[in-house]
């Protein structure tokens, strides 16, 4: 009771109108963007304040304002802890099939509809990944940079600069490498580097997006590693995935990339998942499960278990695991092939538009 009368007593003593228009601005700034959509509600002056592009020129992502995709209709929203209905970003998740790739934040959805008015795709070539260049301030910019491979006996790679009047796909370096497969791409915090994974065999790559130049990184992958995920936080590249015997995931765990020198890498262990959190994410089906699938977005790393419908989370903040709320009622394949994709709000969610 003391502490309410404290607040009301500081309230009275400097109430919020009498804040200069820029402390204002700044303060609410703080806030994660969903969280200024009541904020708006409060009065006019308010709603003029958040809509206002001076205060937009503010903002900058929240760790946990984002939407991770489990279908064209619901996400997981990390600060709200639910799984919401995605009507807010529904503009962005109207394709009939889902994104062929995502960027990191901030967050570009990139789908087939969108590549039509970009020139085919090199022959036996797929999209690795798409680079939003650092300081970009809206994920609706036209200034991204495509990056497609070919794998096999000899791995080729390609780049196409969307924003150039007159793109075109260059030819860039050759893995290092004949790989059966590549994982996810983790870009670097200056976006001059990709982190890719290597499968069959394996190895961590490096690609240079300005030389186009592919390397094999000397570190030695861990023993056992399977449905493993690259993510980049606080400018340090950091390892998830499962560590298997005889082709059954036992226990999960997180790396970070540490070394003193290039020649002296190696993954050190800083997070291993708790064993309540491991039973609920096989659904209890010990023995007998092999894969789940991650996302992550500014250091929250998300796996799911589409076939059971389960979520847990790993913060890199703080090392701590979270057991999610479970999703049901999901069609397990089609939830599969949009789980991977994060939206980020917008600007256009204040200003009562539709996300594009």
């Amino acid at each position: 009771m003391a502490s309410a009368v404290a607040v009301a007593a500081v309230a009275a003593a400097c109430p919020w109108d009498a804040l200069p228009a820029h402390l204002q601005e700044r303060i609410l700034a703080l806030l994660p963007l969903t969280e200024l959509l009541p904020v708006a509600a409060v009065s006019r002056a308010l709603r003029r304040l958040v809509r206002s592009a001076a205060f937009h020129a503010l903002l900058s992502p929240h760790r946990l304002d984002a939407f991770f995709l489990l279908s064209p209709r619901l996400a997981f929203h990390p600060l709200s802890r639910r799984v919401l209905p995605t009507s807010p970003l529904a503009a962005a998740t109207e394709a009939a099939y889902p994104p062929l790739v995502s960027s990191a934040s901030p967050s570009l959805l990139v789908t087939a509809a969108s590549l039509l008015r970009l020139p085919a795709l090199p022959a036996g070539s797929y999209l690795l990944s798409v680079v939003v260049p650092a300081g970009a301030s809206s994920s609706s910019s036209s200034s991204y940079t495509l990056v497609a491979v070919t794998t096999g006996t000899v791995g080729r790679s390609y780049t196409l600069d969307a924003a150039d009047p007159s793109p075109r796909w260059a030819s860039r370096g050759d893995l290092p490498l004949p790989f059966a497969l590549l994982g996810n791409a983790a870009v670097s915090g200056d976006r001059g580097q990709l982190f890719v994974l290597g499968r069959g065999p394996d190895a961590l790559l490096a690609f240079d997006l300005a030389t186009g130049r592919w390397v094999a990184l000397p570190i030695a992958m861990p023993h056992g590693l399977t449905t493993a995920h690259l993510f980049v936080f606080d400018g340090r590249l950091f390892l998830v995935g499962g560590v298997e015997r005889f082709g059954v995931v036992e226990r999960v765990v997180v790396w970070l990339m540490d070394g003193g020198g290039e020649e002296d890498l190696f993954w050190r262990k800083v997070g291993l998942m708790p064993a309540d959190v491991f039973d609920e994410l096989v659904a209890g089906r010990h023995g007998n499960f092999w894969h789940f699938q991650a996302a992550d977005r500014l250091g929250v790393v998300c796996l799911y278990n589409a076939a059971d419908g389960r979520l847990v989370m790993f913060d890199s903040a703080d090392g701590v695991w979270t057991v999610l709320p479970r999703v049901s009622g999901l069609d397990a394949e089609e939830s599969c092939r949009w789980f991977g994709h994060v939206l980020e709000p917008g600007v256009e969610l204040l200003l009562g538009q539709r996300c594009r």
